[in-house]
């Protein structure tokens, strides 16, 4: 009797773990957008930087010291952006690399001209609109769809870098790669690169990764050293080639893999788009952000573009009025985003019109100083009698990585890159991972009245990102480099950022340590951390339907202050700042 109540015990538990597993599966694929990477918490305060000569901030001390000795050899910002992104292709394989996509914004001081350069994966020809659906009424699940081919796009972060180095860079493409070199023969695993494989299950089923990362089938420990032969060949390849991965020897091996989802025609077809920034004043600012198809850009000037419209002359101390009023604005913005952004290409998007005054203040209207809004629709932004648009259902994901650089004679990067989740699809070709960021489109055409989902699958099309590059300018001089990974919560960082920043005139180190505020729904999100605590009473008095999450933003900033550049990396990530 006691062995027939042991099994059946050990028979419900089996059951309760299926259940469990069940609903976590269900909820990861509604959040799975905001959290591709667990929280990490390193236990430090960040530590701020000063110069009145270069700043770097990126997402690891090594890559910020790669794009140091760059500029010490007198390279500009771009020339070290490149070295740093090199490095993080190696020690941060869970974010970015030679298998993902970015976007670039630079500045030339001396011409005072902005560049924005669109790395951003596309569709290959293979795709179809929907290529997520069993059926009509049945789709993948993102893990199903996380593991698949077809997610994977063409890559184009580094045939956009080689296009932006080509016309823009000072230092020599093939010495850019020396510090990525020697990390690519020998690195030491991080403390969140060894969180990020004991939690992301599906590296372990790609066989080079397993042998390289691994050991007796456990994550490598802290402080163990990687060393990825395969990574070293395909970055000395790319050295000598800066083009090799889109129409040389590596797009031989992405073909041998991927073909016939992918060829080696579709990565040759690839070719970076120079766009056009989009810009906007806020208070005595420029805000410059860039267009679509990320989302980013157009995001963070509306929500501070709406802010604007309202009276905020207040002590943020004393107050929840500053977090119910941009959690508000963000409501407003994130229910444009779902529906107008896209790939221009293949979208009309009513860019100007999101963007103007007359819009803005319509919508700024729609927010109650004391009562929280339980349902925001989109705009109409052309005025139209009936929009035929609809919301799809993507997961945007924040395995992504940024990095901020200003050198010594002004000009700047914001570089923004990313293979969508975890390590990606979590297939490797060459050492390095492939993206899986076909995800972000739609995973349907149509919805359920049959209106068209402007984000769905299409071949060469680039699906919607959140990716926020951003600079900003006073007086026409430049004082803030921005951005930050973290999906499609990226907006709400980068604008919060600016928002205390600007609106309060606090401190950047203020500013980094107060709590993240999202609400890209009927939810309010409030970051997780005790400092938040307070707070939230007050906003579910107000209405506010409140959620506590981790929100594993990496903020790398540069501001100006006192005419001084000042550097700060996200605490809640392993990046550092360094200033000369």
């Amino acid at each position: 009797m006691f062995f027939l109540n042991l099994n059946l015990n050990f028979i419900k538990y089996i059951f309760f773990l299926q259940i469990l597993y069940c609903n976590i599966l269900f909820s990861n694929d509604l959040d799975y957008r905001a959290n591709p990477e667990i929280g990490f918490n390193n236990g430090k305060k960040s530590i701020i930087a000063y110069s009145n000569n270069f700043m770097v901030v990126s997402a690891d001390k090594r890559a910020s010291k790669a794009a140091e000795s760059v500029l010490l050899k007198g390279g500009n910002a771009l020339d070290a952006a490149i070295a740093a992104q090199n490095v993080l292709s190696v020690v941060e394989p869970q974010s970015s690399g030679l298998g993902g996509g970015g976007f670039l914004m630079y500045y030339d001081k001396k011409s005072n001209v902005l560049e924005a350069w669109d790395g951003r994966e596309f569709a290959p020809s293979s795709s179809h609109p929907n290529q997520y659906m069993f059926s009509i009424n049945k789709k993948m699940s993102f893990l199903e769809a996380l593991v698949n081919p077809i997610s994977i796009g063409v890559p184009g972060l580094y045939s956009m870098l080689a296009d932006a180095h080509l016309e823009n860079g000072r230092a020599k493409w093939k010495n850019l790669f020396k510090d990525a070199l020697i990390y690519a023969d020998s690195f030491k695993v991080s403390p969140r690169l060894n969180k990020m494989l004991k939690w992301a299950s599906h590296v372990e089923k790609d066989i080079y990764a397993k042998e390289i990362y691994f050991d007796n089938n456990y994550p490598k420990d802290i402080g163990s050293t990687v060393r990825n032969f395969k990574l070293l060949n395909s970055l000395k390849i790319l050295s000598e080639d800066s083009y090799s991965i889109n129409k040389g020897e590596i797009s031989k091996l992405i073909d041998k893999d991927l073909s016939p989802i992918l060829t080696k025609k579709d990565l040759s077809s690839w070719k970076t788009i120079k766009r056009k920034p989009v810009c906007k004043n806020y208070k005595d600012y420029k805000i410059c952000g860039f267009p679509p198809p990320t989302s980013g850009g157009v995001g963070v000037l509306q929500i501070l573009g709406i802010l604007e419209n309202i009276e905020t002359n207040f002590d943020p101390y004393n107050t929840v009025l500053d977090e119910h009023l941009f959690l508000e604005a963000t409501r407003l913005a994130y229910a444009d985003r779902e529906v107008f952004i896209a790939d221009p290409k293949f979208f009309e998007i009513p860019l100007q019109e999101l963007l103007s005054e007359k819009y803005l203040k319509k919508r700024s209207k729609l927010i109650k100083e004391k009562e929280a809004t339980k349902i925001i629709n989109h705009g109409n932004p052309n005025d139209l009698k009936k929009s035929s648009l609809s919301i799809g259902v993507n997961l945007e994901l924040p395995s992504t990585t940024h990095l901020s650089i200003v050198d010594k004679n002004g000009n700047a990067v914001s570089l923004t890159s990313s293979i969508e989740f975890a390590f990606g699809s979590g297939k490797t070709v060459g050492g390095f991972f492939l993206n899986n960021q076909l995800t972000d489109f739609s995973f349907a055409e149509n919805d359920k009245n049959e209106n068209l989902i402007a984000n769905s699958v299409a071949p060469k099309k680039k699906p919607r990102s959140s990716m926020s590059p951003t600079l900003v300018f006073k007086d026409d001089s430049l004082v803030g480099v921005f951005g930050s990974p973290g999906g499609s919560r990226i907006i709400c960082y980068v604008a919060k950022t600016l928002y205390y920043l600007i609106n309060f005139n606090m401190k950047l180190e203020e500013v980094m340590e107060l709590p993240h505020l999202c609400s890209r729904g009927p939810k309010t999100e409030i970051e997780a951390i005790e400092i938040a605590d307070t707070k939230v009473k007050s906003l579910r008095a107000m209405g506010h339907d409140v959620i506590r999450k981790q929100m594993t933003s990496g903020l790398n900033v540069i501001w100006k202050e006192k005419n001084q550049w000042t550097g700060l990396a996200d605490q809640r990530r392993e990046g550092e700042a360094i200033g000369y």
